[in-house]
């Protein structure tokens, strides 16, 4: 199995676990939060990504973001078309109980007004703004789970792409911030703790939704569309 879309399965894993936990503690909402640029030549790609990263440290920064967000998970994520590369940076985002209700909500415009000043660009932007709602879904996903598990348990590790001419520099492409990062901290000594289901709480019907929607995130290059293990 590559090793690409096995730790994407992992941090599916443990995001799951992370989001249950803070559910456990306070209510908040969640959403998830795409920001990117589309169309990057090969030429131009590094220094898009450094302004990539540079613009969403920025972002979150804002007074708006920072007022209403409580930290968050990010992944960055970087698919190649034929000649063309489309990065993105994917959010697990927590926000305010009030979020919706009050001067805090930020409607997706907003978002795309800020993502292009943090960049400095006003071209080829990328925003799509999700807000994860409970679905009735547990069967479903506790199938879905176990089918992923069984994934990280059984396919070899061997079984891995040929590397092209290597063309994107090394970047860190995960973090957490905040609550998120602490909760983080907190997880258990034993990193493989998610491989048991029984470690998880599959009743936590926003933390399935979430789930569902990274396991179609990648962490890094790729030229798949489609996580093509689930």
């Amino acid at each position: 199995m590559p090793s690409s879309w096995k730790r994407s399965l992992e941090l599916a894993y443990t995001n799951h676990y992370i989001i249950t936990k803070v559910n456990e503690q306070k209510p908040v909402n969640w959403l998830l939060l795409d920001v990117g640029l589309e169309n990057v030549a090969e030429e131009h790609i590094n220094q898009s990504l450094d302004n990539l990263l540079i613009g969403f440290n920025r972002l979150f920064k804002y007074k708006s973001v920072k007022q209403a967000t409580l930290g968050y998970f990010r992944m960055l994520d970087i698919v190649k078309q034929n000649d063309r590369f489309h990065p993105k940076i994917h959010v697990l985002l927590p926000t305010m109980k009030s979020y919706f209700q009050g001067r805090y909500y930020i409607k997706r415009d907003k978002w795309l007004e800020m993502w292009a000043k943090a960049l400095g660009v006003t071209n080829d932007l990328y925003v799509n703004v999700k807000v994860i709602q409970p679905e009735d879904n547990s069967r479903r996903m506790v199938e879905k789970m176990e089918q992923g598990l069984a994934v990280l348990l059984d396919v070899p590790e061997a079984n891995r792409p040929k590397k092209d001419k290597k063309i994107i520099e090394t970047r860190r492409l995960i973090g957490y911030s905040r609550l998120l990062k602490k909760e983080a901290d907190q997880l258990p000594p034993d990193s493989d703790f998610y491989l048991d289901i029984a470690h998880l709480r599959t009743d936590d019907r926003i933390a399935n939704v979430a789930f569902d929607n990274m396991l179609t995130w990648h962490p890094g290059l790729r030229t798949e569309k489609e996580n093509p293990f689930i």
